[in-house]
């Protein structure tokens, strides 16, 4: 699975979900989390740029969402948990509490997108997000990002798109309707 993992990371940096070293990604295999380690971009990823890690257990290397991954794939079935941070999403969580999104695919896959928030590391966040993405699938935090989960990284990768495009089309929806371009 690690070749699935290498190409979500290209994936998510085609879409301009992640930039620089923002994000991380992982997947599951029995008692074991493989995942990025910190610090890694996720467009050029390689083999050795992944840890394997033992649920419940840390390492300094692995992603500091390491606890976040861990505590989703604890309450779900999901074997693969994307982190990313695309910038409508993002900039829309520093001004709303939530959305109803506008789009079709919004409407129909998303219903609602809230905008969680807590402490960067702590176990309140990592509970908040597992949750979420418990009963929606995805979860965004508050000036950092969006996280999905899904059987394998497309679906994963699928819900992330969904909900930055959703936040796009709703940022763009606004700004023209201030701008009352009609």
């Amino acid at each position: 699975m690690i070749e699935e993992a290498i190409d979500a990371g290209r994936r998510l940096a085609e879409q301009h979900l992640v930039d620089g070293s923002s994000g991380n990604l992982s997947y599951r295999n029995g008692i074991r989390i493989t995942i990025t380690k910190t610090g890694v971009m996720l467009d050029r990823l390689r083999p050795d740029d992944f840890i394997e890690v033992e649920m419940g257990k840390s390492d300094s290397r692995a992603s500091s969402d390491l606890k976040v991954h861990q505590k989703i794939y604890e309450k779900t079935g999901f074997r693969a948990v994307i982190h990313c941070h695309g910038s409508y999403s993002v900039a829309l969580s520093l001004i709303e509490d939530e959305i109803v999104p506008v789009d079709l695919e919004g409407t129909v896959f998303l219903k609602k997108i809230r905008f969680i928030e807590g402490r960067f590391g702590s176990d309140e966040i990592a509970e908040k997000i597992s949750d979420e993405i418990k009963s929606s699938g995805f979860a965004v935090v508050r000036g950092h990002g969006i996280y999905t989960a899904g059987k394998d990284f497309d679906e994963a990768l699928k819900m992330a798109g969904f909900v930055e495009h959703s936040c796009k089309v709703y940022y763009l929806t606004k700004l023209f309707s201030l701008l009352d371009m009609r």
